[in-house]
């Protein structure tokens, strides 16, 4: 099998893992309540994925490094099988708790696909290469969720729950039966066991550059308002508008629906046409005018109008800032910089949910949300700070 047959299985790996993944997001907050969890345990709980895979993927990265990607990439896959499974068993928030961090632990696979489609490219081809595995993410974000809203009941009994975790648990092990059949190894062993020993001192120096130190600060406001705002969006829909896990499943399924839209030609056009700068700061107003919106929100129509903004400005600011983290690298660091970028992303994934059930209890189910509009506020003044307005002005 060639490079276009590996990168071929490559993406249906990742469509059909993630595809799984993505349908158990609309349950989950809705499982912890049938458990009795409060709604801090409750979001705790989802967060434990976050903390698993943030202290977990160094380890993986280094050792796909060593043994190659394929290992990785089915370990990760199998880990998932056993957390899907876990969940569908779990009597209490605590065992939820335990079995996502388990999954978070084990979630080598989706940094193992990434490499190995950088182990898959040229200059010519990277930029296409990682576009299609991002678009089988994108994807598979909108078939989750919906397929999860189909399989699920109106009013689920736990019988209903334990279906879509093994639902979830066959799609994965299915993943890591193509990876092991399809997937050819792409790392050769003479590239192996690279030396890691100066990680700490490149992390340092890249770090002591204002401009790329703000922008990956923006990165993790925006990610942490991003989660915060995901955690507690279930909860919500089910005191504000009576909503069960289909119509949330729906919902998230629209909402991923238009953030691929956006990133996948809205973003480019609009960058092209007036700078990624501006791109940036109009997609962080939006993004905070969206969430402070839906924390008004008391019918649908008014959490449509403002879903609506927040999509929008998600999908405007995200690969702009992506695009100006990316341009603050000479073409050997860009690796590392985006690395950083993505542990920002990950810690932001942790740091969201950590107080988004304490807010929803203390200040009610709206509070989330301004919460998270507070966040993209300081995001966007950490945007508009001296030494990222000098990287502003050498963006087109």
């Amino acid at each position: 099998m060639g490079s276009r047959g590996s990168l071929a299985a490559l993406v249906g790996v990742v469509l059909i893992g993630m595809t799984g993944f993505g349908i158990f997001l609309p349950i989950f907050p809705f499982l912890a309540l049938e458990l009795d969890a409060t709604p801090t345990a409750t979001t705790i709980a989802m967060g434990a994925y976050s903390l698993g895979q943030l202290m977990s993927s160094p380890f993986w990265g280094r050792l796909s490094d060593k043994v190659g990607r394929k290992p990785i990439l089915i370990a990760g896959l199998i880990g998932g099988v056993f957390s899907y499974l876990w969940i569908a068993r779990a009597g209490s928030v605590e065992e939820l708790g335990a079995a996502r961090l388990f999954g978070g632990l084990m979630a080598g696979n989706i940094g193992a696909a990434f490499a190995a489609a950088a182990d898959l490219s040229d200059d010519r081809t990277r930029a296409r290469n990682m576009g299609l595995l991002g678009a089988a993410v994108g994807f598979a974000f909108i078939a989750g969720p919906a397929l999860g809203a189909f399989l699920i009941g109106a009013e689920p009994t736990r019988a209903e729950f334990a279906r879509v975790c093994i639902i979830s648990a066959a799609l994965a092990a299915a993943a890591a039966l193509v990876a092991l059949l399809l997937f050819r190894e792409t790392l050769p062993a003479h590239a192996r066991t690279q030396s890691e020993h100066d990680r700490p001192r490149r992390v340092a120096m890249l770090m002591s550059r204002p401009a790329l130190t703000r922008f990956v600060g923006v990165m993790f406001l925006m990610i942490a308002a991003q989660a915060l705002m995901e955690t507690t969006f279930g909860l919500w829909a089910d005191i504000e508008l009576s909503w069960g896990p289909r119509e949330v499943g729906w919902t998230l399924a629209a909402l991923g629906f238009g953030a691929v839209l956006l990133q996948g030609g809205g973003a480019g056009a609009a960058s092209r046409a007036i700078g990624e700068r501006m791109t940036l700061l109009i997609g962080l107003v939006l993004f905070a005018a969206g969430l402070g919106g839906l924390s008004v929100s008391h019918e649908p129509a008014t959490m449509a109008a403002s879903l609506t903004a927040l999509v929008i400005g998600l999908g405007l600011a995200t690969p702009a800032l992506n695009a100006l983290i990316a341009a603050q690298a000479a073409e050997t660091e860009r690796g590392a910089v985006m690395g950083l970028s993505q542990s920002a992303s990950a810690l932001g994934r942790v740091a969201g949910p950590l107080g988004a059930g304490a807010i929803f209890d203390v200040w009610g189910s709206g509070a989330p949300f301004a919460a998270a509009a507070l966040l993209i506020l300081a995001a966007l003044f950490v945007a508009l700070t001296e030494p990222a307005k000098e990287a502003f002005g050498r963006t087109p």
